[in-house]
């Protein structure tokens, strides 16, 4: 099925969607567009089913058929417009599929808490409880960079708001901890740890921990070492741990009232996050990599709508 085939049918055709999933599936790199401009069709007629209802009822077209023609039009319209787009669908196409990994990460382990942090903290606190109800509990990690991404780039925000934290920070901690979601810490038994912020387990940690071989700096001097790192069950714990770190312990404090992430990225190394004596440095180049990709999607819709309109 080549490309324009759905774009050209009419309404929407279940078996022509059906054959789409199986070949997106097969080919994700060669049918990535023909899905991003289904789901631009998708959200287009979504678009004109919201804005009929905030019209008053019609009395022409206010019956059941009056509805089921306009709901048809709506579709048609939608698919028709799906030749030009509204330039989400190249967007879309880029975060499915996967791009290319990065280099190999050094040294971006946070080092423990000292003895006298090591008290053991509430399990459930103000913050946690707030962070729970607005993230998402994804069970599963994503495969590709922007799928990894787009599972962290909301709840980020959300934890930012809450905490103080810059949400680019977050993102580009994450993204330097997993080498962009590709080398996440494993369980002992293989399974995913969700620990996408590298945070060690000391002596008060209660929950699971799995031991992998991690880059510590001494003296200037990188060393391969064993450490115990905390699992958990789903990337809501790791935010909702990873915010209570920071936010709970006075040495974080000038993190959490950053002006900017990159000033952020400062004062956690300054804080002893990592051993990485480069540690802020790879964090701002992530962030500048993030808000560059940021900036460009905007200008991207921005110049599609001013040529559509």
């Amino acid at each position: 099925m080549q490309i324009g085939d759905t774009v050209n049918d009419l309404a929407y055709d279940s078996n022509a969607l059906d054959k789409l999933k199986r070949e997106a599936i097969a080919h994700p790199r060669t049918q990535a567009m023909a899905v991003a401009r289904q789901v631009e069709s998708l959200f287009m007629q979504m678009m004109l089913k919201s804005m009929r209802e905030t019209l008053p009822e019609d009395p022409l077209f206010g019956s059941q058929q009056g509805k089921l023609f306009t709901s048809l039009y709506d579709q048609q319209i939608s698919q028709l417009a799906g030749g030009r787009g509204l330039g989400m669908a190249e967007m879309i196409a880029r975060q499915m599929v996967p791009a290319e990994k990065p280099d190999e990460r050094t040294g971006t382990v946070p080092l423990p808490l000292g003895d006298e942090r090591r008290a053991v903290l509430p399990q459930t606190t103000a913050i946690q409880q707030q962070i729970r109800a607005a993230v998402p509990d994804f069970s599963a990690p994503s495969a590709g960079v922007e799928e990894f991404l787009q599972r962290l780039r909301q709840p980020a925000r959300q934890v930012s708001d809450l905490s103080g934290i810059p949400h680019h920070l977050i993102l580009a901690q994450a993204a330097l901890e997993t080498g962009w979601g590709h080398r996440q810490i494993l369980r002992n038994n293989g399974l995913p740890s969700f620990n996408v912020f590298g945070i060690k387990a000391s002596s008060d940690w209660k929950g699971e921990t799995t031991t992998v071989v991690t880059t510590e700096y001494q003296q200037g001097m990188a060393a391969k070492q064993l450490a115990s790192f905390r699992v958990y069950h789903s990337y809501r714990e790791a935010l909702e741990d990873y915010a209570r770190l920071l936010t709970s312990n006075p040495r974080y404090r000038q993190v959490t009232t950053a002006g900017s992430a990159e000033s952020g990225a400062h004062a956690l190394q300054a804080a002893g996050y990592a051993t990485d004596p480069h540690y802020a440095g790879k964090l701002i180049s992530v962030i500048r990599q993030l808000k560059q990709s940021s900036q460009q999607a905007v200008q991207n819709v921005t110049s599609d709508l001013r040529d559509l309109f």
